[in-house]
């Protein structure tokens, strides 16, 4: 028995009543409330005074009192991963190696101690942060195929006692939806491009007989979605409409590119969308067609995806981008409290007003702490709408002091009491150093920076022995030291003077020359003005007086042997007869 004494309360009831309350808990659920008037206090005065003995009295005048939060998409396993996973992006094939190495450990389907482990830890310590956070009811995503996580998933729910649903790619075979029911399993879709008839085949028989909720992670990718289109003449939406896939139990993950017969289908079957403002602002820059779902009726709610760790944060991002659209507080706060909730997690299927702080409700609340300086709030004056206004513009998870699941504390003045968080922090640090040195961030963080610093090196000029000791590594270096061959110890190659080849073929080939050469040759021999150095000009000129010195001697060597051979001719009779020079030749004469 608890008395929860003179809170600020927002109930979410049909009204939306706001005010102060007092609450009479019994088990885990909701009694008995109390308002502020005289006959109100003299309410709580009569429990006190029957439960003296046995009630725990909680002064909560400086608290507010609220439903818990519902994250509707949560990804644990990108917890620990958020800034290697803002590499990726929807539209790209290539990924990132480390991220993928880390994946690849984290789904093996052979899992032995070591990954139990880390998977174990990974769970624990996002489901008590989503506590800590005010979060009570969570929609867990996995993309394993085999049930090897569901076990630390069950440990870490009965831990912090909140209520999740697991989704991910669910076995085409009954009993695993049997053996796990306590967890909701829903079947979780993404990458269309390796559907196959079999495989919609399947889920249509598990969704007639054991399976409720489908999660459909499709045409995000526009290249995916075409050839989609291409393979069955048809989007995934038409195709899994045919086969009555699409329903009130089907939502949608920030579906990017869906046409108009694809909207009108899910209006129709009145199927829902969950948005992840983080995922969207990292993964795409295409522009969510949000107005189009609010304009068609479809119902909508807001979860932190693979990069979000704050809901409201998230909550505000969302507003902010779409800020065009004036959505107001209330319809915000309901995309991450109501709405999700009757979705999910609706335990009274018949009511329409499950999800609210009133009598015979179950006793889910969370409690927003007004002590601190740096938070005030004067609500005496605040209707409902001008409470959500409040919440949305300043309320972050840092603000949840308390959090009551089903009648019991989990968190209380700050402080979980369902977990040691030092030890928690512990553990989960060495699953991160674990699953980075399994990426091997290290030494991919390595390569990529010395890659980075080569590419802005100007390598114009260079020979290949010259770039190739730009690409060294240190590991290379050390190993190459010990050879007679290795004498440049620095980072920057020493360059020395270049010869061309045709200033070669003069030094040290003229011997052979048979070729005499024009004239413009000779007054500007050929110069490589990359290479030539400034500061060496007088070498270069002098380098040019000498060419012009041999180029000389072998012209003389040249003509003297042509006078010679002039001198050995014989004459011959038949030869023409050489006039003068001022003679003159008629037209006629021969």
């Amino acid at each position: 028995m608890k008395i929860l004494k003179d809170a600020y309360v927002i109930t979410f009831n049909r009204n939306n009543d706001f005010g102060r309350y007092s609450l009479l808990l019994n088990d885990t659920k909701i009694t008995d409330m109390a308002d502020s008037t005289a006959k109100g206090k003299a309410k709580v005065d009569k429990w006190i005074e029957l439960h003296r003995d046995s009630a725990e009295i909680v002064d909560c005048s400086r608290k507010i009192i609220m439903p818990p939060m519902v994250n509707s998409c949560l990804r644990s396993e990108g917890s620990l991963l958020h800034y290697l996973l803002k590499r990726r992006h929807y539209e790209k094939a290539d990924e990132d190696l480390c991220t993928d190495l880390i994946f690849n450990y984290l789904y093996q389907e052979l899992a032995g101690e070591g990954i139990q482990a880390d998977l174990l830890n990974i769970y624990e310590y996002s489901f008590n942060r989503a506590l800590r956070s005010g979060v009570a009811f969570l929609n867990e995503f996995s993309l394993r195929k085999d049930t090897n996580h569901l076990a630390p998933i069950t440990k870490a729910m009965n831990t912090t006692g909140q209520s999740v649903s697991v989704c991910y790619p669910i076995k085409q075979d009954s009993n695993t939806v049997r053996d796990y029911k306590y967890l909701n399993p829903s079947f979780y879709i993404t990458q269309e491009n390796q559907l196959t008839v079999y495989d919609i085949s399947g889920i249509t028989e598990l969704k007639n007989h054991n399976l409720c909720d489908i999660f459909l992670e499709v045409a995000v990718n526009k290249d995916i979605t075409d050839q989609f289109r291409q393979n069955f003449h048809k989007s995934v939406i038409s195709l899994f409409d045919e086969y009555g896939l699409i329903d009130s139990h089907t939502t949608l993950i920030n579906p990017l590119y869906l046409d108009y017969n694809d909207m009108k289908i899910i209006k129709d079957k009145r199927a829902n969308v969950i948005i992840c403002p983080r995922d969207l602002n990292y993964f795409t820059s295409r522009y969510f067609p949000i107005d189009d779902f609010i304009g068609h009726g479809i119902n909508y709610s807001i979860a932190t995806g693979w990069l979000g760790e704050d809901i409201l944060k998230d909550l505000r991002l969302f507003r902010n981008k779409y800020r065009e659209l004036n959505l107001s507080s209330t319809e915000l706060l309901n995309s991450v409290t109501r709405t999700p909730h009757s979705l999910y997690f609706n335990r009274e299927p018949d009511s329409d007003n499950s999800y609210s702080i009133d009598i015979n409700k179950s006793a889910d609340l969370a409690f927003i702490d007004l002590t601190d300086l740096r938070f005030q709030f004067f609500p005496e004056e605040f209707t409902f709408q001008g409470v959500c206004d409040f919440i949305i513009d300043n309320l972050t998870s840092q603000n949840f002091s308390d959090m009551m699941i089903a009648g019991e504390f989990k968190v209380k003045d700050n402080r979980s009491l369902v977990t040691d968080e030092e030890i928690l922090i512990g553990k989960i640090n060495s699953t991160r150093e674990n699953l980075y040195r399994t990426g091997k961030y290290d030494e991919l963080k390595k390569k990529q920076k010395a890659r980075e610093s080569s590419e802005k090196l100007d390598m114009t000029g260079r020979t290949d022995d010259e770039i190739k000791l730009f690409s060294e590594t240190e590991e290379n270096t050390v190993l190459t030291e010990d050879k007679e061959e290795f004498r440049i110890k620095t980072k920057m190659p020493a360059f020395r003077q270049k010869k061309t080849p045709g200033q070669r073929s003069l030094f040290e080939e003229f011997e052979h020359v048979s070729i005499v050469q024009s004239d413009d040759f000779q007054k500007t021999p050929m110069l490589n003005l990359l290479v030539t150095d400034p500061d060496s000009s007088k070498i270069v000129e002098e380098d040019i007086v000498q060419a012009k010195n041999v180029d000389e001697t072998i012209i003389k060597r040249l003509s003297t042997e042509k006078k010679a051979e002039k001198t050995a001719k014989p004459q011959n009779s038949d030869s023409k007869i050489e006039l003068p020079k001022n003679v003159k030749l008629k037209f006629g004469d021969d």
